[in-house]
């Protein structure tokens, strides 16, 4: 009895209702914007394919003489409106700087008052959301407030 009930008010459900196709592909992105900046020929903002890494963008990018890419997984997938920042061997103050968008959990820890349960978090959130598109997005992190944050401010870069 339960059963043509539920198949009775299905169909009239089902009768009542209209209809529409839904396009699924005017939902998925063509293309990503990537902005990049440091040690590549072309600056600013790049368009690449969907899941595309930062091998991908630094082929169209190009790398300037001075690029350093030994603290880069050259793997990483980024998203819609990451930026990245890539170092340079230089004098430039940004050698001293760590990038919170590629460094690994070692690399995180020699950010003064970042330890292993706040470097995991910052990888974690990188993971879930993507790179950080600006520094101020590290207090989204949870163990970093504004008080850390302006500590490390000039310690970091993306």
């Amino acid at each position: 009895m339960r059963l043509l009930l539920t198949v009775f008010l299905c169909l009239i459900i089902l009768s009542s209702g209209q209809f529409h196709i839904i396009d699924i592909n005017q939902y998925n992105k063509s293309s990503i914007q990537v902005t990049v900046h440091g040690g590549v020929l072309r600056q600013g903002v790049i368009s690449l394919d969907p899941y595309a890494t930062i091998e991908d963008l630094l082929s169209k990018a190009g790398l300037s003489e001075d690029a350093d890419l030994s603290s880069l997984n050259l793997e990483t997938v980024l998203h819609d409106k990451d930026v990245l920042t890539i170092p340079t061997k230089s004098n430039d103050i940004r050698i001293n700087q760590i990038s919170i968008n590629t460094a690994d959990l070692n690399g995180l820890l020699q950010i003064p008052k970042i330890g292993e349960k706040t470097a995991q978090a910052i990888i974690d959130y990188r993971n879930q959301y993507g790179l950080f598109q600006a520094l101020e997005d590290l207090m989204k992190v949870k163990g970093i407030g504004q008080a850390k944050f302006d500590f490390i401010k000039d310690k970091i870069c993306l």
